[in-house]
């Protein structure tokens, strides 16, 4: 619905006013949290990957970036080196680590520590983690095999060679593999040798009939001495070497293996040799802004293997490994019973030991020197990468600080139609079951270079956000030594945020907005009416909100996995997670085929004690894997799992209950959304809700392009709700709520993809109306301001408080600034020096080349006519609004000025900076580098410089277009530009 402007006549009783200021006795807690609304600290800004492309570092340069990201209230960057496959453009700089290397991040270091910043350092030239300081027996391994055949019947000799390793990795590139005189890797470690009985084809192979002969096997002259039974054997010989995988695309003198991630020791090597150099140059590196070091994804390809394996698989699964390594190279066909068991344990093997020799050993090494460690643990993970961990275990056992990622305009689908694009949920809920408190995001990664402005963002930053988010790392800004032009070199991927991009000096107020939300998110606790166990499986993967579960419109979930749920107590009918205090109504239980015996036992458990479970019926229980002391489960499954019936249903029915949706369970426990309005299963409005000391606060986000007001209902009770407004800080009383029975409901109304906090906080005292009656079916547009209630739609409404009703007629008074504007432009770009613009348009439909192509800063300015008694009113606000523009103003009013706007709508309160009479107005816009790189490519002019010779497009995400076919962005103001006076209406007292 287009937003109409109206100034309000309004009856007698509503004549005096009421300052809706908050009151100065409230508790030092909440005067802390406001604060801190307005103003965030360092820990809730965003910080930024600052991509070191190629290595290659101008110091000067580096530190009017790091100065940049201070003014643009960045608060840290991690130092990301990384290769580049352009080499003209983009210079080689010195070994990563090595001593000029060393000597440039201590610059950066040091000069972060004068604005306040923390910097985090990857643990390696590009990723996964390693480096070329990595000895064969700490780099990562592989198995290989190779075979013979022979024919049983007596002793025998029979050469088995060592294996051949492939020349190349699974990308496709030479493996870095050292090897000896002999041509054999330096490092190799012989696993078993089996003799396999030659079956016919398709038949099943029992492992007892698979002989394990290693101990015949003399490793040396590679030569079986073994006594052949009768019959056909394939002799098979298993050996440990170095994967020879490569850093996915490090600098130029900075290429070398990735580490095993899955062995302890050669994680300590790997993470000491990076804190010793780091320390010879920069001493305690708790006296310094180095506050992390991270391990970007992992994303190695191939099988894995460690010298430890055989023994963590024994003691995890019960059994000895070796007879079941043919399964990994498809050489026998087990029972799919056996072949499955075998797969799972295999894969719960990797997990535990990457999680424990990895993840976690990281951590151990990075704290005793002072450090965090930070990762995408298991991320972005199963199933676009082949992670083999169980993700909430890794991300929140394993780690300090856990972060995920997102994209914008650009998804990948599994065959399931989940975008695993977005890795949110998983790592919010990893976050919250084990008690750490930070939820960052890899956020707001595209492959659009330069087309998108912060209002582009904004919608998945929200989403980002309602999914638990509570820091934001952009991703990312490229450091763009002297003399690399514009908009300059990039790494190719991300949202490229640095002083070069067009509106980077008004992007402050955006870092802000996402400032508050972090800030909230971070202080308050997550509530959730429902615990979704997302099963045993290894690898594993929660998905996004309303992927793999939704518990219906209006309630929210937590993810759990084993661990955590094994830990589990039920209080008063409620599940507890110990860990963090968090309370759920509902316990859910994902789809699995078998169930872990352990968890069923806890299942039984909890029903025992109250707990509400349900989901559907596994079809057997899981083989137990060297578990012990389990009771005799024999028609558990049967007698736990119950149909739903509403009847019969009540708490400590020692039931599991299935066909029924977690929906109506939470109907049959009595409990109502904790968010709901009239039409929420289309989900135009998204939410999330956390508590902090008897305060509540929902995350409103409007997920439509469309304005849109709503009656909306709370799920609280005996508080006064307040609006927390996101982009600039303020906090007004909300003058419309009633209690009812059902929670506190009250009137909203959002701009096209705004989010505000509506936040709770104890007593009801505060004056108010009840509701607001109109003849549609839904509120007017209506904004709650520092100065009252403000109805921005024409009309008759009713205003209830308590046992009374007033009438109310809305009247327009709008003022549209028409006719022509000055534009200037700056010099050296193209574009002439000034146009007029006989009325407002985009500046790609001008005849003039230089003001079509324009990429940059151009100021509008013009002159208008404020009567002298435009309202008879004084407590009158007029607001100045732009209209639509692209992509982001900053306005003065008589010299004045107003402030910076890069989201719908773009409107200001200019009341105190009106005068009568003639009034001076400058808007300057800021776009995007697209037009003048498709300008440049259609035209041969040369005023851009880059290493980027095609984009992709919204709505085309897999397609890379050059720029000379890049569609032109709409650019500047296109209005219109009006003037509305508004009168704030009071509460009675």
């Amino acid at each position: 619905m287009k937003l109409k402007a109206f100034i309000i006549c309004y009856l007698v009783t509503f004549c005096s006013m009421l300052s809706f200021g908050l009151k100065a006795q409230e508790s030092k807690g909440y005067n802390q949290m406001r604060q801190n609304f307005l103003q965030p600290p360092s820990t809730a800004k965003p910080t930024v990957y600052h991509w070191w492309l190629g290595g290659h570092v101008d110091t000067v340069r580096l530190k009017e970036e790091i100065r940049s990201f201070d003014e643009a209230g960045i608060a840290g960057f991690t130092i990301f080196e990384i290769g580049s496959r352009d080499t003209v453009q983009v210079g080689a700089g010195p070994e990563f680590l090595g001593d000029e290397s060393l000597a440039t991040i201590k610059v950066a270091v040091d000069e972060a520590s004068k604005y306040g910043m923390e910097v985090g350092l990857n643990t390696a030239s590009s990723w996964n983690a390693g480096g070329n300081w990595l000895t064969p027996q700490h780099a990562a391994k592989s198995i290989y095999q190779r075979k013979v055949n022979v024919r049983g019947g007596g002793k025998k000799k029979i050469k088995v060679p060592f294996p051949e390793i492939p020349e190349k990795d699974p990308r496709g590139r030479k493996r870095l593999i050292s090897y000896g005189k002999d041509g054999k890797p330096l490092y190799s470690e012989e696993i078993a040798v089996l003799a396999i009985p030659l079956l016919a084809d398709k038949a099943l192979m029992d492992t007892s009939r698979i002989k394990d002969v290693s101990t015949f096997f003399d490793s040396n002259k590679e030569v079986l001495n073994w006594e052949v039974p009768e019959g056909e054997w394939k002799i098979v010989r298993y050996v440990s070497s170095n994967s020879g995988e490569n850093l996915v695309l490090p600098s130029k003198y900075s290429a070398g293996p990735i580490v095993d991630h899955f062995d302890a020791e050669a994680t300590a090597f790997h993470f000491n040799y990076i804190i010793d150099r780091l320390e010879s140059k920069m001493g305690d590196l708790r006296q310094t802004a180095l506050k992390n070091l991270y391990m970007a994804s992992y994303e190695a390809r191939g099988f894995n293997w460690t010298p430890t394996l055989p023994k963590e698989f024994q003691e995890l699964n019960g059994y000895d490994i070796k007879k079941f390594l043919p399964i990994l190279f498809e050489e026998v066909t087990l029972s799919q019973e056996a072949t499955s068991a075998f797969k799972a344990g295999f894969q719960r093997t990797l997990s535990e030991l990457m999680i424990k020799n990895f993840y976690m050993k990281s951590k151990e090494i990075c704290n005793a020197h002072g450090l965090k460690n930070n990762s995408e643990a298991g991320g972005p993970g199963y199933p676009l990468h082949n992670v083999p961990v169980e993700p909430l275990k890794a991300l929140g056992k394993g780690l300090d600080i856990p972060r995920g990622e997102f994209w914008i305009n650009h998804h990948n689908f599994s065959e399931e139609g989940m975008d695993v694009l977005r890795v949110v949920k998983e790592v919010s809920s990893a976050s919250h079951i084990y008690g750490l408190g930070m939820v960052e995001m890899e956020a707001f990664t595209t492959f659009q270079q330069w087309q998108e402005g912060p209002f582009e963002m904004k919608p998945m930053g929200d989403r980002a956000f309602a999914e638990g988010m509570n820091r934001v790392v952009v991703h990312g800004s490229t450091h763009n030594p002297e003399g690399t032009g514009n908009p300059g070199i990039v790494y190719h991927a991300g949202t490229h945020y640095n002083d070069k991009r067009v509106w980077w000096k008004k992007i402050r107020p955006f870092n802000e907005y996402l400032a508050r939300i972090s800030y909230v998110l971070q202080e308050a606790d997550f509530k959730a009416d429902v615990l979704y166990y997302y099963g045993d499986t290894i690898p594993n993967y929660g998905g996004h909100k309303r992927s793999r579960f939704n518990p219906g419109e209006g309630y929210d979930f937590e993810l759990l996995n084993t661990e955590v749920l094994l830990g589990l107590k039920v209080k008063n009918g409620k599940v507890l997670n110990p860990r963090n205090g968090a309370e759920f109504s509902v316990l859910a239980l994902t789809e699995e085929y078998e169930i872990n015996p352990k968890v069923l036992v806890k299942l039984e458990q909890m029903t025992k004690n109250g707990a509400i479970i349900t989901g559907p019926k596994p079809s057997r229980i899981a083989p137990e894997r060297n578990m012990k002391n389990l009771p005799n489960m024999k028609g558990w499954l049967d007698s736990l799992w119950k149909p739903f019936n509403k009847q019969d249903f009540k708490s400590g029915n020692k039931a599991i209950y299935y066909n029924v949706s977690v929906g109506e369970i939470l109907k049959a426990l009595e409990v109502s959304p904790d968010f709901d309005y009239k039409d929420k299963g289309f989900y135009k409005l998204d939410y999330t809700h956390y508590q902090k000391d008897g305060m509540d606060f929902y995350f409103i986000v409007n997920t439509t392009d469309e304005w849109i007001s709503r009656d909306l209902r709370f799920r609280q009770a005996g508080k006064t709700p307040e609006l927390w407004n996101t982009e600039n800080g303020s906090i007004t009383a909300i003058s419309i709520f009633e209690q009812t029975q059902d929670g506190i409901t009250l009137p909203l109304t959002l701009a096209p993809y705004e989010s505000t906090f509506v936040a709770f906080r104890n007593g009801n005292n505060q004056e108010h109306f009840t509701n607001i009656l109109t003849n549609d079916i839904h509120p007017p547009m209506l904004r709650y301001g520092e100065y009252g209630l403000e109805l921005w739609e024409e009309g008759e409404f009713e205003f209830v408080q308590n046992d009374k009703t007033s009438s109310l007629l809305n009247r327009a008074n709008m003022k549209t600034i028409d006719g022509a504007w000055e534009v200037y432009f700056p010099e050296g770009w193209g574009a002439p020096e000034k146009a007029i613009f006989p009325e407002l348009k985009s500046w790609t439909e001008s005849e003039i080349e230089g003001v079509k192509f324009f990429s940059g800063t151009a100021r509008y300015e013009k002159n208008f006519i404020h009567e002298m008694h435009a309202s008879e009113f004084p407590e009158a606000r007029v607001y100045l609004d732009l209209g639509d523009l692209s992509h982001v103003a900053e306005v003065w009013l008589n010299e004045k000025p107003i402030g910076i706007t890069w989201a719908k709508p773009y409107r200001f309160d200019v009341t105190d900076a009106l005068k009568p009479g003639i009034n001076t107005l400058k808007i300057e816009v800021a776009n995007t580098w697209s037009n003048r790189l498709t300008g440049d490519a259609v035209t041969g002019a040369n005023f851009t410089k880059t290493h980027v010779e095609a984009t992709v497009i919204k709505g085309i995400p897999k397609l890379r277009v050059p720029w000379k076919n890049a569609p032109l962005i709409p650019s500047g103001i296109f209005g219109p530009v009006t003037l509305t006076t508004v009168l704030p209406i009071a509460v009675p007292k």
